[in-house]
Order: C-alpha cells, then structure tokens, then sequence
C-alpha cells in the first residue's frame, strides 16, 4: 500500500510540473505578444507623429471681421507656436465651407455656424471644433424704409448672398421668433441670391427691400448709405448670447491627422483670447495685412459688440439652439434627433477649452 502511496505521489509531482510548466511557457508566449503589440503600436505612433508633423494644413482664407482669431494666429504666429506647417488657401465669402472641403481645397478653416448645420444634417464631411465668438449678422433696411418689425417684412425682398447661408438663416430665425411664416415650402417672404458685393447696391437701388449681410460689410454699408440696422446677431435677444461662428476640420484630417487637427484648434482658442484683450491692435493688423477691408476704427466698432470667448461646449449649445430653429422652420428634417446630431458634428481634442 505504502509502495503505491508513493508512486501516486510521484505522478502527482510530475504532473504539478507539467502544468507549471504550460503555464510559465504560455506566460512567456503572451509576455512576447505583448512586447510585440506595444513595439508596434509605439512604433505606429512614431510613424503618425512623424506624418503629422511633416503635414502641411491647407488652412482656407476668406477674411472678415468674424475671422480675426485665424488671422491673429497667422499674425501674432499661434500656428507656429504648437508647430503647425499649413498653407494659406485664400477663399471667396460667397464660397461655403462644406464646398471648399468637399473639393479637398480646405483642409480647416473658421465659419459660421448657421451655413453648416443642415449640410451637416445631410452628411457633410467634416467636424466642428470648438465654438469661438458671437455676433457677425445683421438684418438692414434703407433709409427712410417704412418696414419697422418683423410683421412688416409679408410680401417683402431681402438680398442675401446664398440662400442657404447663415445671413439667410439669421433672418429666417428671426421673422420665425416674431410670428412670420418664412417656412420653406409657404414662405411669405422671398430671399433673394446677389454677390456679397452687390448686396448693398441692390438696397440702394430699391431693388430689394432689405439685406443680410456679414460685419464689416454692415458698418461699412450703414455710413455710406445711411441704412438701419433692424436687428443683429451682436445685440438682438437671444442670438447675441449665441455663438455665431465656429473652427472645423475636414473629417479626413480628424482621422487620418488628428494631432494636426488638435494643435490648430489649440492655437485657434488662444487667438481667439489675444483677439479679446486686443481688440483695437487686432483691427489695425486685419487691414496691414489685408484681411479685411474698410477702415480700423469701424471694424473695431463691429468687433466691441461680440463675446470673444472659445468654448467647445458654447459650440454645442448653439448648434442645438440654432438647429431647433431650423427644425421649426422646415430647413432641418423634424425628425433629426438634433443632440446625436451635434455629438457626430463635433469633436473635442484633449485640452481644448
């Protein structure tokens, strides 16, 4: 018995070993998957910082009071500063955002919000980063026009330079909020499409009775032809609260270069601040380097009316708020969920306010 006990004991013993010895071989196999999984994946990491570092942005141009914070990091060198290599892609105000993108000309670029949220809506390709100020439109009517509300735009003209742009969808907004039918289909007043040089003529002339147009377009239009502002984006209830104008990247760069897509964002929010506490320096570089046109003085009067505040979560905010409106007006679909909407719109990168 004693003789068995033993060899039993013996099998046991060998049997102890095998199993620590699959176990220390299947250890030792996975220790080595995994020192070869984080070789690759370092390896890959080096690879893309090495891609995105050589990477030159397209960065689309189209000057304008709104678009201070992208000309100040090309003036005051913010792009520089997080190591960004772009390019400049000088575009037309009257070419929209999802256009240049969608051609691949623009890889990023400032606009306004109201412009992207029904292409957006329809799939456009690209993604909102961060939102940057208020302010930039107003509705303005000639001097001496009898259209004092909301109410008396029925039957009416206003020039815009795209119909589907934020100016039109300012307006809209607005008659919409003060009890006027401007839905798409039943709409009781008609937009009507000039070039953005042409708008202000157009009033003049009477061909139009109103017109939309963007900062400083609207300074400039309203002491040349002493036209009255009837209501703006800058001051109007609730839109002055509301963030106008937002950076973006295409959605190829946010997911093939994502780093680059970050640090312009990065260097766009801190613009945006510098644009803040200089506003009067930021007006007198726009026009040296012929960002914008007109005079200093009255682009800085345009300028003092906007909240100067990047905030990727007023971003969201407003796009929720000015997509509900469109919802209302028929130019969303009723039954987008607006809140997935903004969650696929955006895209937020690690340190960005």
């Amino acid at each position: 018995m004693k003789k068995q006990n033993n060899k039993k004991t013996a099998w046991i013993a060998v049997a102890v070993v095998a199993v620590l010895a699959i176990l220390l071989a299947v250890v030792f196999v996975n220790q080595n998957k995994k020192s070869a999984s984080n070789s690759k994946t370092q390896t890959t990491a080096i690879a893309n910082n090495k891609k995105d570092d050589n990477y030159v942005l397209k960065l689309g141009e189209a000057g304008g009071v709104c678009g201070a914070p992208q000309q100040i990091a090309q003036a005051k060198g913010f792009f520089k500063k997080v190591g960004l290599k772009y390019k400049i892609v000088k575009t037309s105000a009257d070419s929209s955002a999802v256009e240049t993108v969608t051609s691949g000309k623009v890889d990023a670029s400032n606009t306004l919000l109201g412009s992207i949220i029904q292409p957006l809506a329809n799939g456009a390709q690209l993604k909102i980063t961060t939102g940057l100020h208020t302010g930039c439109v107003s509705l303005l009517t000639a001097k001496g026009s009898t259209i004092k509300s909301a109410k008396d735009f029925v039957g009416k003209k206003i020039g815009v330079s795209t119909v589907a742009g934020t100016e039109a969808t300012f307006t809209k907004r607005w008659l919409g909020d003060n009890g006027v039918d401007v839905n798409s289909n039943t709409s009781k007043v008609q937009f009507v499409q000039y070039d953005a040089s042409e708008l202000a003529i157009a009033l003049a002339k009477g061909q139009v009775d109103a017109i939309a147009i963007e900062d400083p377009d609207v300074q400039i239009a309203v002491k040349q032809y002493g036209f009255n502002v009837l209501a703006s984006s800058a001051k109007t209830a609730p839109f002055n609260t509301e963030y106008c104008c937002v950076a973006f990247v295409s959605d190829k760069l946010a997911k093939e270069h994502p780093e680059v897509a970050r640090k312009y964002t990065l260097a766009m929010q801190e613009a945006t601040q510098w644009v803040k506490n200089h506003q009067a320096q930021t007006a007198k570089i726009a026009i040296a380097k012929k960002y914008v046109a007109g005079k200093a003085s009255v682009n800085m009067e345009a300028m003092a009316t906007y909240n100067w505040k990047a905030s990727y979560n007023g971003g969201t905010k407003a796009f929720v708020q000015a997509g509900t409106d469109l919802q209302k007006l028929g130019i969303v679909n009723k039954d987008t969920d607006l809140n997935a909407l903004a969650k696929n719109s955006f895209i937020k990168f690690d340190g960005v306010k």
